[in-house]
């Protein structure tokens, strides 16, 4: 089923910060406060993603460590974001995520997530903020966190 590009979705911030970029369709800007989530053209969305706006495109156009999460299914299918012939999702790290992370039982498959997952530096501040949340309470982990992150627990 082909998505109405003249709807609107919501489009999630997972940043703790606001974010904002230049609409491409019309004139001003779209403004998203920090955690929030705002309704945005299905137009504008696919026009930015296409433009290369890693806001909602990631760093990889396919959504993949993107700044933000379109939360109708059917426009991230049809973006390619997600594929349900291929049973790919959409690579985003949200407090779940990092949660996931930081819970995992052994320190090496700690590191290893951590590597593949936390590229962006958006995503370095979530996990850093995620693991001062939960009171993470492990030497060994808080110390790769603020080496890789760059940033003091």
């Amino acid at each position: 089923m082909a998505v109405n590009m003249n709807d609107k979705s919501k489009i999630r911030n997972l940043c703790t910060y606001p974010i904002s970029w230049k609409k491409i369709t019309s004139t001003g800007d779209e403004y998203i406060k920090a955690s929030a989530s705002m309704p945005i053209a299905n137009f504008e969305i696919e026009a930015q993603v296409e433009s290369g706006n890693v806001f909602l495109g990631g760093v990889d156009r396919l959504g993949s460590h993107a700044m933000t999460y379109i939360e109708n299914e059917e426009l991230r299918e049809q973006l390619k974001f997600d594929d349900k012939a291929e049973n790919r999702k959409q690579l985003i790290v949200d407090n779940e995520k990092c949660e996931y992370i930081l819970n995992l039982k052994t320190f090496s498959s700690f590191k290893k997530n951590v590597e593949e997952t936390i590229v962006t530096q958006h995503e370095k501040i979530k996990i850093i903020e995620v693991a001062r949340k939960i009171k993470l309470n492990d030497y060994e982990k808080i110390k790769f966190l603020e080496s890789y992150c760059k940033m003091t627990f």
